[in-house]
């Protein structure tokens, strides 16, 4: 069937292009034969079938994604190439992604074959990866250039990531009068911090005086730090004393805050670490603390960063203030914040709450009052929490984008015809390295244009990337689409779930990146790990694989269902819910067990002990009230049941179905 529609369409390109019946021939039908045709040509030249492809190769000149067949076929036989050929494509797609492309591989060819002369007149620094950069040193060692080649290898040097090619550069600097010891020191520190063990292992080896002992004390204290008490005697004779002993007690915070902060305490009276060291030795066992024992570690903040020096402990110092409701601290202490962290919304809300909840001055209960005002006219958490407290309209602050430039001219760039037809043929990763890469040649106006033309195209990932780099913030229609409306209407009438919630989640999600992978495996648009997909998907009678869950339809049903178990297993209340969502719904369960009463929810979220799950429940029931002034749904921030977060919910959870959470306890 595909064959005979390929014919088919083939046939209205070949009469378009004869001027046969060009009438009864319409752009629409003429771009759809040339996309099958160019897909079946792709196919052709990638199974090396030259002569079936010749018939595409030739009826596509014209067509936007002629170049990638060429460089196909280029590609196919690259050790086999002229530097006549590569030059003609080169210069052809000069500053163009499909060109960097063949630069990319022509590069690793001549690298291969040592061409050296050749590699360093196609290689281009500014756009280089790191394995381009190592060949690159080769390249000026091999062709006369060594002083180059060595001063560049110092640049590279302190940098731990480098590919396995940089070995003989780096083995050629350590031999030369340019090794440095400190240097090699430098990158020890940075391995072992990065729990990079055998680079520690041969730097070990390899440093020289006055590091060696200290190294070897490095890399003992790295695979056991609990022996700092025994080898400190030691250690404090050598060079880089602090560096090596704030490395270990970092390291023993991790498993034991307060034996940590006994050493600390211990090596500071004697002076063995230098400022800097012992700044940052006390903000890695305050944050230990802070995550072993959560709102208990309020008194090590107060006695080890007394006047709020570190900005990330005291902030952590006003969370668990407001745990206990200590407001009077909380108005003394974030005026101590820098300027910076002071001023924004967040701390500017909580220094009005602290103040207005000191209801026996009255200048307190002004003042607040008009900080709350002013919140209220902002767009976000903190301007919706106050808009609450005021009774007050949520202000959207919605302003359309005027374009400087002309949508028609952006959409006949070279690059953003490139990537449409990408998007066309549903190849969303080459569409997006198109449009990426048009948009860096472009100025602000023109990439204000191009975000409007995402959105023309519903191509809504890009339509808010594209928005979110220009700085164009208030136009919502460009970060807030609404994406896949009957997919979305139809979960939301099956689960009963608000659809201005599901939005929220898959805005946050995945920015409506339908083909999203994360890091730890999470799939589609509301980012669904395979193993919780294939549960919920047993509860629907349904039997899927992790492809499907790339299927927009497949994952917001799934989605949908996941979170609506979510939301039935915290008594409907969107603020766990979506907690649960983000870190699982097992420790937000044991978060609540070890809440020994009712907190107000904007306590309860700020005193979140995961950063990101704070930012994201705040993220997400922010995008919940914009989608519903999209949708023409208004949607209250916090419903009535979500004001207080208690410990209720803990019984539901044990009362609920737990198959559909994989992270449970149940």
């Amino acid at each position: 069937m595909i064959n005979r529609l390929i014919r088919k369409l083939f046939f209205a390109l070949t009469l378009l292009m004869t001027g046969s019946s060009f009438a009864q021939v319409t752009n629409d039908s003429a771009i759809a034969a040339q996309r099958a045709l160019f897909l079946q040509t792709r196919a052709q030249l990638q199974n090396h079938q030259p002569d079936a492809a010749a018939i595409g190769m030739n009826a596509l000149h014209d067509y936007p994604l002629f170049p990638y067949l060429e460089l196909i076929q280029l590609t196919n036989a690259l050790n086999q190439q002229s530097d006549e050929a590569i030059e003609s494509f080169l210069t052809r797609y000069d500053n163009t992604l499909v060109g960097d492309q063949l630069r990319n591989q022509w590069l690793a060819v001549l690298a291969n074959s040592e061409h050296w002369t050749d590699f360093l007149k196609y290689y281009r620094a500014d756009n280089s990866s790191k394995l381009q950069q190592c060949w690159a040193l080769d390249a000026l060692y091999n062709t006369n250039q060594k002083d180059a080649a060595l001063k560049e290898t110092s640049k590279l040097w302190v940098t731990t990531d480098m590919p396995d090619a940089c070995d003989a550069a780096f083995k050629r600097w350590l031999a030369s009068n340019q090794r440095s010891e400190a240097l090699v020191w430098k990158r020890l520190l940075l391995a072992l911090d990065k729990k990079q063990e055998t680079l520690a292992r041969s730097l070990v080896v390899e440093i020289g005086e006055p590091y060696k002992q200290q190294a070897e004390y490095a890399l003992l204290l790295f695979r056991d730090p609990t022996v700092l008490n025994n080898l400190l005697p030691q250690i404090e004779q050598n060079v880089e004393a602090s560096a090596v002993i704030a490395q270990a007690i970092k390291n023993i915070a991790k498993r034991d805050p307060d034996n940590a902060t006994a050493l600390w305490q211990q090596v500071i009276a004697t002076n063995e670490l230098s400022v800097e060291d012992s700044n940052a030795t006390r903000r890695e066992i305050g944050r230990q603390q802070v995550a072993a024992k959560s709102f208990d570690a309020l008194p090590w903040l107060l006695q080890y960063d007394r006047s709020g020096e570190d900005s990330y402990l005291l902030e952590w110092r006003i969370r668990l203030s407001l745990r206990s409701g200590d407001w009077a601290q909380i108005e003394h202490w974030i005026p101590q914040l820098p300027i910076e962290l002071a001023q924004s919304s967040r701390w500017n809300y909580w220094l009005a709450r602290a103040l207005a909840e000191q209801h026996d001055d009255a200048s307190k209960q002004q003042r607040a009052a008009e900080i709350f005002s002013t919140l209220a006219k902002e767009r976000g958490y903190y301007g919706f929490l106050a808009a609450d407290l005021q009774k007050a309209p949520y202000r959207l602050n919605d302003q359309r984008t005027t374009p400087v430039a002309t949508v028609d001219v952006i959409a006949q760039r070279a690059g953003i015809v490139r990537a449409r037809e990408f998007f066309a043929i549903d190849e969303q990763a080459n569409a997006r390295r198109e449009w990426q890469f048009a948009l860096h040649k472009m100025n602000s106006d023109e990439q204000q244009t191009a975000a409007l033309l995402a959105a023309q195209w519903d191509w809504y990932d890009q339509s808010i990337r594209t928005a979110n780099l220009t700085g164009t913030t208030n136009d919502l229609r460009l970060r807030f689409p609404i994406g896949y409306r009957d997919t979305m209407n139809e979960a939301a009438k099956n689960t009963t779930l608000p659809i201005q919630w599901l939005y929220a989640i898959t805005r946050q999600e995945s920015a409506f990146m339908a083909d999203a992978r994360s890091p730890v495996g999470a799939l589609g648009l509301m980012q669904l790990m395979p193993d919780t997909a294939k549960q919920v998907a047993r509860g629907q009678q349904l039997r899927i694989t992790p492809d499907q869950l790339l299927q927009p339809a497949t994952n917001i049903r799934l989605g949908s269902v996941y979170l609506n178990d979510l939301a039935r297993r915290f008594d409907g209340n969107r603020i766990l819910a979506t907690a649960a969502y983000n870190a699982g719904p097992s420790r937000i369960g044991n978060l609540l067990r070890n809440q020994n009463a009712a907190l107000a929810a904007d306590v309860w979220v700020e005193i979140l002990p995961y950063k990101e799950t704070r930012e994201y429940v705040q993220n997400v029931l922010t995008f919940a009230v914009i989608y519903g002034e999209r949708l023409g749904l208004p949607i209250a921030f916090l419903k009535s049941n979500e004001r207080k977060i208690g410990t209720d919910p803990v019984a539901l959870s044990a009362r609920s179905n737990c198959a559909i959470a994989p992270d449970s306890n149940c």
